[in-house]
């Protein structure tokens, strides 16, 4: 059987050969379980007693020695629903200090940041802020970044952003969005105003590795390569200036 679901719900690789041996054998003693799950035996005792304090194995003893024997696969499901609470309980007591944190986050900004950041990760965190930041009604303008050849990179990053436009869209915030003339096959069917209200495609002779992403005081510049990198500016005169860039470019862009 396959250990991986076990080690996700918290077992660890030694606990889920341990238990599943343990499910084979029944009730058993050290001996036969070491030879069964194939972990050392000076290891085998603390791993049951880890499993016992999950609720997962029993123990007993017997002629002065100790026997070992799985409880109810079921069990697994209570010790999900505690891991449940305590997540819960965990995730009440961050947002109670939340508005703390955010409060020493925003008094150490400078007027003018800069972070740059790595990979697919860092475009889920700024994406992320830009959704939970924008209201409704609210617009971000997009000058969208073209690759030389369709690469895997490419179709996680054309994905990613459909994703990021779908969660645009549903909280109801409009994009206004260039594209060169040569995606304008893809990006037509992606985000048609059709499917997307609030959402307005024109396209240009432009051509660059780089795309760039406007909202509020935000400035976004994501550079394609063999990874993706990502500049997050927050400055309202560095954002004024790409503005005005970008509507330059939006009067002589075409539908």
């Amino acid at each position: 059987m396959n250990t991986q679901i076990l080690q996700e719900i918290g077992l660890n690789s030694s606990e889920a050969r341990v238990y599943l041996a343990l499910l084979d054998l029944g009730d058993s003693t050290r001996k036969y379980i070491v030879h069964e799950s194939g972990i050392a035996g000076s290891k085998v005792y603390d791993i049951l007693s880890k499993l016992q304090e999950k609720g997962l194995v029993s123990v007993y003893i017997n002629d002065k020695v100790k026997h070992f024997k799985p409880t109810n696969p079921k069990q697994i499901l209570s010790y999900l629903e505690e891991k449940k609470e305590k997540i819960l309980e965990i995730e009440k007591q961050t947002k109670s200090i939340i508005p703390a944190l955010l409060e020493k986050f925003n008094s150490s900004k400078e007027d003018q940041e800069v972070e740059l950041l790595s990979g697919m990760k860092g475009l889920e965190i700024i994406f992320r802020e830009q959704v939970e930041t924008l209201k409704k009604g609210e617009t971000c303008y997009v000058i969208g970044g073209t690759w030389g050849s369709e690469t895997e990179m490419e179709k996680r990053v054309q994905m990613f952003f459909e994703k990021v436009h779908v969660m645009r869209n549903e909280k109801g915030i409009k994009t206004k969005m260039l594209f060169n003339y040569n995606q304008k096959e893809t990006t037509s069917k992606l985000y048609s105003s059709k499917r997307f209200s609030g959402t307005m495609t024109k396209y240009i002779e432009h051509t660059s590795p780089v795309a760039i992403n406007l909202y509020r005081d935000r400035t976004i510049i994501i550079i394609f390569g063999k990874k993706v990198s990502s500049i997050y500016i927050h400055s309202q005169d560095v954002a004024n200036s790409f503005l005005e860039y970008f509507n330059l470019l939006w009067k002589s862009a075409k539908p």
